[in-house]
C-alpha cells in the first residue's frame, strides 16, 4: 500500500514479509490467528509464538482488503472476511488433528461467528469487538453516505510516543519527524464504508456467541479505550462454555506482547493450549 500526497512523501506501508499470511508447522494441532482492524498477521505473531512453544502449529491469516491491499478495502464486505476465515478453518481441519482459533478485536468477532458455524477445539479472544461504546456508532450508517472516506491522522501529534509506536507497526523505517512524512500520513484516507462493515461483523459475532460450544478464553485490558471492559463482560455472559475471562493491566493492543501483564497472558494461554490439545 502506498501513502502519498501532493505535499508529502511516498510511503510504502505493510510491505514487510511479516504482514503476509504465514504458517508454522510444529505439531498435529493448529491455531488460526485472525487479526484486527486495520491490522495484519504481524500483530498476532507473539500469540502464535506462545502456541508454537506449546507444540502447536500456527496459521496467520491476512484478511481480504488488508495489508498491502488496504487501498481497496472499501470494495470488501464482512461476508468476504467471514468466507476467508471459514475457508481457512475448513482447510486446517483437513490437515490437522485439532483446530483452535484466536482473534484480536474485530478479528475476535469473526472468530466467534466462525466457531459457531464450524467445530473447533477452543477459542481465544483479545478485546473482542462487538460494538462501540460511543455516539459515533449511531452515526456510522449516516457517515457512510455523507463522508465516504476519513483521514484519521489529519490532526495527529507526531511527537506522541504512543502514536509513533502504532505507526511503526506498518511504517517501520520512516522518520516521523520529517515534515514530508507527516504530510503524507495526514492525507492517509480510510473508507468509512469499511468501518460500517467492521461494525456489522461485530454485531454478527455477538449474535453468534451463544451458539459457540467450544471453550472460550477471553483477555481484556482494564484501560482499553476502544473495547470497554463492561462490554466484553456482557459478551462473556452469552458464552455457554466460558473457560476464562481475564482482565489484565493493558489497553487495547494486548496481542503484541507489550502489555505489562503479558507474562500472565502468555502463561494462561499455554495452560489453555494444553487443556484443549487433542
Amino acid at each position: 500500500m502506498t501513502i502519498n500526497s501532493t505535499q508529502g512523501a511516498h510511503l510504502d506501508a505493510y510491505q514487510a514479509p511479516e504482514h503476509r499470511s504465514f504458517e508454522w508447522r510444529h505439531g498435529p494441532n493448529v491455531v488460526l490467528l485472525v487479526h484486527g482492524f486495520p491490522g495484519t498477521p504481524a500483530e498476532m505473531r507473539m500469540v502464535g509464538s506462545v502456541f508454537a512453544a506449546a507444540g502447536w502449529s500456527v496459521r496467520g491469516l491476512l484478511l481480504p482488503g488488508f495489508g498491502a491491499d488496504f487501498p481497496f478495502l472499501s470494495h470488501k464486505r464482512y461476508d468476504d472476511w467471514e468466507a476467508a476465515v471459514d475457508a481457512a478453518l475448513a482447510d486446517l481441519r483437513v490437515r490437522y488433528r485439532g483446530v483452535a482459533i484466536a482473534g484480536n478485536s474485530f478479528g475476535g468477532a469473526l472468530a466467534l461467528r466462525a466457531a459457531a458455524q464450524q467445530a473447533v477445539d477452543g477459542v481465544v479472544l483479545f478485546a473482542p469487538f462487538w460494538r462501540l461504546d460511543s455516539w459515533i456508532e449511531r452515526l456510522l450508517p449516516l457517515a457512510e453516505r455523507v463522508f465516504p472516506r476519513v483521514r484519521p491522522f489529519l490532526r495527529a501529534d507526531f511527537a506522541d510516543p504512543d502514536l509513533q509506536a502504532e505507526l511503526r507497526h506498518f511504517l517501520p523505517d520512516e522518520d516521523f519527524a520529517n515534515p514530508a512524512v507527516q504530510a503524507s500520513i495526514r492525507q492517509w484516507e480510510w473508507p468509512t464504508r469499511a468501518l460500517g462493515q467492521v461494525r456489522r461483523a461485530g454485531q454478527l459475532g455477538y449474535a453468534a456467541a451463544d451458539a459457540v460450544t467450544a471453550p472460550v478464553l477471553i483477555f481484556q485490558g482494564r484501560r482499553d479505550p476502544l473495547v470497554r471492559p463492561h462490554l466484553t463482560r456482557r459478551l462473556a455472559q452469552r458464552l455457554p462454555n466460558l473457560a476464562g475471562y481475564v482482565e489484565v493491566d493493558g489497553e487495547h493492543d494486548l496481542v503484541r506482547g507489550a502489555a505489562p501483564d503479558w507474562p500472565t497472558i502468555a502463561m494462561i494461554m499455554r495452560t489453555f493450549a494444553a487443556q484443549i490439545s487433542t
